[in-house]
């Protein structure tokens, strides 16, 4: 069975009249991530659902008042927190407000300010806030209203063997995007696909290996520079898993070669700008340790 989350909380999008969103500036009085940026929220109280505790935290943290019906749903997302060392959840909610910075009572925190699209991702970012706000700005409401074309999305697989190998693609010369390069296994999301239903899609398909989604840990969402081949900067959720297998065990059904890779090794490698990316912050996570245990 898997693992209860440590922590539940929920988190608000406040979104103004112009496409700003309002996010909070921690202190360095706060008990995790000190000095990084997120959106207002918090953990949910006994007998408290999630509504009711981002209809309650948003209250507090900003002096702002919607009802449980203001609040639009944006899905609940479970991941592997490098704060605390496990698995964490949160629902996220967008509202909109004609509220202005000078509106806004910063009640927990250095301060809360709206910012620009452009610069939501300049900011050191706390962990749910880099798989918050791309789910916001991507939402078919922000489009709607302020325009703009939702993101490419691809989803990749880690999977971590005993000795703490990872499970790498090499690609052959066919690919639109970084040929002849090493990678994680995984691929653009179908239409309407969510991230962890195309990860278990992608591995089956690349590899023949069948995990249910329980088996299956996020471990984050990075920006992937794609210019080159797209004109665009794309989307990726990372997932991991450890497997009790070996390279005989793979049937590579995509690029030239898919191996477990020593993790030593993955530096030497021409790596994807996916990989380039992910791998090394990978490596150095809380995940890969649990993972190589």
């Amino acid at each position: 069975m898997r693992a209860e989350p440590q922590h539940r909380f929920a988190s608000v999008a406040v979104l103004d009249d112009h496409g700003r969103v309002l996010l909070q500036e921690r202190d360095e009085h706060a008990p995790v991530d000190p000095d990084r940026w997120g959106l207002p929220g918090g953990a949910l109280e006994p007998g408290e659902d999630y509504r009711d505790a981002a209809v309650r935290e948003l209250a507090e943290e900003t002096g702002l008042r919607v009802g449980r019906d203001e609040l639009e749903h944006l899905g609940r997302t479970r991941y592997h927190a490098e704060s605390c060392g496990g698995l964490d959840e949160f629902e996220l909610y967008l509202a909109r407000s004609p509220a202005s910075d000078a509106d806004v009572r910063c009640g927990e925190g250095r301060q809360m300010v709206f910012v620009d699209r452009d610069l939501l991702f300049d900011r050191d970012l706390l962990q749910a806030a880099r798989l918050q706000l791309p789910d916001v700005v991507d939402s078919p409401t922000y489009l709607g209203r302020f325009g703009g074309r939702p993101s490419r999305r691809f989803a990749g697989v880690v999977l971590v063997d005993r000795s703490g190998a990872l499970l790498l693609q090499e690609r052959d010369e066919h690919p639109r995007i970084d040929p002849e390069k090493w990678g994680l296994v995984g691929g653009h999301l179908d239409d309407c696909e969510d991230f962890l239903t195309g990860a278990v899609r992608e591995l089956e398909e690349e590899t023949g290996v069948e995990l249910t989604p329980d088996e299956l840990t996020l471990h984050g969402e990075y920006r992937v520079d794609h210019r080159d081949a797209y004109g665009s900067v794309d989307r990726m959720r990372v997932f991991a898993a450890a497997a009790d297998l070996t390279d005989a065990d793979i049937d590579c059904r995509e690029g030239r070669q898919i191996v477990f890779v020593d993790p030593a090794a993955v530096a030497t490698l021409d790596l994807t700008a996916a990989g380039s990316v992910v791998l090394p912050a990978f490596l150095r996570s809380g995940l890969y340790a649990a993972l190589r245990g």
